[in-house]
């Protein structure tokens, strides 16, 4: 056990020393999209994200309602939920980390 303490304690340095994510660093697991909010009218009507790479992005929980604005360009940093399934059927459904306008 006495040999592992100086281990142990190194490791804990190095995890004191260790400097949080910058604003643009991605997660692991995440995706970070560049797109223009739209309002869709599929199925009662939901805001979602086209991304720049032509995929459509549907919030899970809609999106925040200062984003709810036609031709809003942002960029988020989302986790695609697989796990989930949606009514909108428009592409993937994210759960957003952050999001910002741009």
């Amino acid at each position: 056990m006495t040999k592992l303490a100086p281990l142990l304690a190194f490791c804990l340095v190095l995890l004191a020393c260790a400097s949080p994510g910058s604003p643009d660093t991605v997660p692991i697991g995440a995706i970070k999209v560049v797109g223009t909010v739209h309002h869709y009218t599929i199925e009662g009507g939901f805001w979602a994200v086209r991304g720049d790479d032509g995929v459509t992005y549907d919030a899970m929980g809609g999106l925040p309602a200062d984003f709810q604005q036609e031709n809003l360009r942002v960029s988020m940093i989302a986790r695609v939920r697989s796990d989930l399934a949606g009514i909108h059927m428009v592409g993937p459904i994210v759960e957003i980390i952050r999001i910002q306008k741009i």
